[in-house]
Parts: structure tokens; C-alpha cells; sequence
């Protein structure tokens, strides 16, 4: 065995080492730890990302579906009116023709008026 001094610097070196060890350790430790967290935030950002992604996917078909009542609804007003619109022109033709009827009577009412006073004129004028 060697002397006191000899024994302690061994001690010494010994306790060191091991401090070095236990700091390398502590490293690793660490690093493990951090990896273990960073792989759980992934995880989770993973699992947030997969939830947007397929409320947007839901979203998306709600719109569509939205969308297309829409269109449907619009369009089934839009023929609606247009038929609405067939139908008033239809008794606005109607009318028209009526008047016209009326026009073509009273046009006819005047021309036999008109030779009914051409008449009257010819008896009137050789009559005098």
C-alpha cells in the first residue's frame, strides 16, 4: 500500500473520473430527455395537424353541400320566375290582341262611317 498522500491522489484522480463520468451521464440524460420531449411535441403537433387537416376536409364538404343547395335553390327560383315572367307576357299578348280586335272594329266603324258621309256628300251635292 502506498503512503497517505499517494492514496488520497488516487482518491483524488478516482473522484474526477467519476465526476467526469457522472457529467457525460448527465449529458446523456439530457439528451435523452430532450429527444423524449421533442418526439412528444411531434406527436402532438402530428395530432394537431392531422385534426385540422380533417376539420378542413369537413369543412369543406359542408361548403360544397352548402353550395350546392344553393345553386339548386337558386336556380329552381330562377325557372320559377322565368316561367312566372312566360305566363304575364302570355296575358300581356293576350291584351294586346284584344286591342288590337278592338282597333281593327272601330277602324272598320269609321271606314263605313267614312262612306256613309262620302254618300251623304255625293246625294248632297247632286241634290243641289
Amino acid at each position: 500500500m502506498g503512503t497517505i498522500e499517494e492514496r488520497l491522489q488516487a482518491l483524488e484522480q478516482e473522484h474526477t473520473e467519476l465526476k467526469q463520468k457522472i457529467e457525460l451521464h448527465t449529458i446523456a440524460i439530457g439528451g435523452l430527455v430532450n429527444k423524449a420531449m421533442l418526439e412528444a411535441i411531434n406527436e402532438k403537433n402530428d395530432n394537431i395537424f392531422q385534426a385540422l387537416t380533417n376539420h378542413d376536409q369537413f369543412t369543406n364538404l359542408q361548403l360544397a353541400e352548402l353550395r350546392e343547395k344553393v345553386e339548386v335553390q337558386v336556380e329552381g327560383k330562377i325557372v320559377g320566375m322565368q316561367t312566372e315572367m312566360r305566363q304575364r307576357f302570355d296575358k300581356v299578348d293576350e291584351r294586346f290582341e284584344k286591342i288590337d280586335e278592338r282597333f281593327d272594329k272601330v277602324d272598320e266603324r269609321f271606314e263605313k262611317i267614312d262612306t256613309t258621309l262620302a254618300q251623304i256628300l255625293e246625294f248632297l251635292s247632286k241634290n243641289s
